[in-house]
């Protein structure tokens, strides 16, 4: 792979397009080498993914580290991390060292002081203006970083899966049930029955008792939650179809699905802890959603628009109503 980087700008976009062919044809301009890390996480296999968790959590520590320092660290061997360098891009491991030196220079120029974070890399200097700019950024990566781990194939699968069946369950728990209760709306609106549950004795109840031809959804970025794979094992062994929308596609519930749909990690683009219990990295779910509403109703467009007319009709009146009997 031809190197493509800009010594102190960060990995050229086409890098990332290398490694997940049409992405460089969907995005311009240039990302940060954690970040790119950040991206592709999901989609390394779990050696790989224990390296990135490493520079991910530790960047500073890493960027000071020779091959066979991230290796003990890692507990994998030196070509394990050879492999890692080459998959994000770079020719050599001194390479590697170089971005991350530079990196490491970008931030202790921008952030002079070190300081506790409340949320996301949000601090006890932080203003109204430096929030918003934070947490729009923030959004804006996590959107970004779709591009890169959602597959459009897997994308078609799931759509179809969701298109043949009667109905479809979805199962969550914590801020993922957001993105449930988000495509429990959407796909209603289309015609296609959706059901949704937030009690957890009740989502394993309807899990056990699905009818084969049915969809079970799960969301969870770990892709570990207890419930949430319970709920979507027993819907499998009741004969639905499976698909799960995680950051970690060797995780348990990924492993039960039919068509597994790959969210940007929680991980923060300067290597702060995970960060699933914050709104922002649970963006890429609600865009997921968007994405899988939105080809599963082009699939049968006429029909969806009519479902969506009638709908409107109908919210239209309910205004009208609240209107008149001055409740607005």
């Amino acid at each position: 792979m031809k190197e493509n980087f800009t010594p102190g700008y960060g990995v050229s976009i086409s890098v990332a397009g290398a490694l997940k062919g049409e992405a460089s044809d969907r995005m311009s301009g240039e990302i940060g080498l954690l970040e790119h890390i950040q991206m592709i996480r999901g989609r390394l296999k779990p050696t790989l993914q224990a390296v990135a968790d490493t520079v991910l959590s530790r960047p500073s520590q890493v960027s000071g580290m020779n091959i066979k320092d991230l290796a003990a660290a890692c507990d994998v061997s030196e070509a394990s991390i050879s492999r890692f360098v080459r998959e994000v891009g770079l020719p050599s491991f001194r390479a590697f060292q170089i971005r991350m030196a530079e990196e490491r220079g970008a931030a202790e120029e921008d952030l002079p002081r070190a300081q506790s974070s409340i949320y996301e890399t949000i601090g006890r200097g932080d203003t109204a203006s430096t929030i918003l700019t934070k947490v729009a950024h923030r959004n804006a990566d996590v959107a970004r970083a779709c591009l890169l781990t959602l597959d459009a194939a897997a994308l078609e699968t799931a759509a179809k899966l969701i298109q043949q069946a009667p109905a479809i369950y979805f199962f969550a728990a914590g801020l993922s049930a957001l993105a449930a209760e988000n495509a429990l709306l959407r796909f209603s609106r289309i015609g296609k029955p959706a059901i949704f549950h937030r009690d957890r004795n009740s989502q394993l109840l309807a899990a056990a008792a699905i009818r084969p031809g049915a969809v079970a959804i799960a969301i969870s970025d770990s892709g570990r939650t207890h419930q949430t794979v319970l709920a979507l094992t027993a819907a499998k062994e009741s004969g639905a179809k499976t698909i799960a929308i995680t950051s970690f596609t060797e995780s348990t519930i990924a492993r039960a699905a039919d068509a597994v749909l790959v969210t940007p990690t929680g991980y923060a683009a300067a290597g702060d802890e995970p960060l699933y219990e914050s709104m922002v990295s649970k963006f890429g779910q609600l865009l997921t959603i968007d994405v899988l509403y939105s080809l599963v109703a082009v699939q049968d467009y006429d029909t969806s628009l009519a479902s969506l007319q009638r709908g409107d009709a109908f919210i239209q009146q309910s205004r009208r109503v609240r209107q008149y009997d001055g409740s607005e």
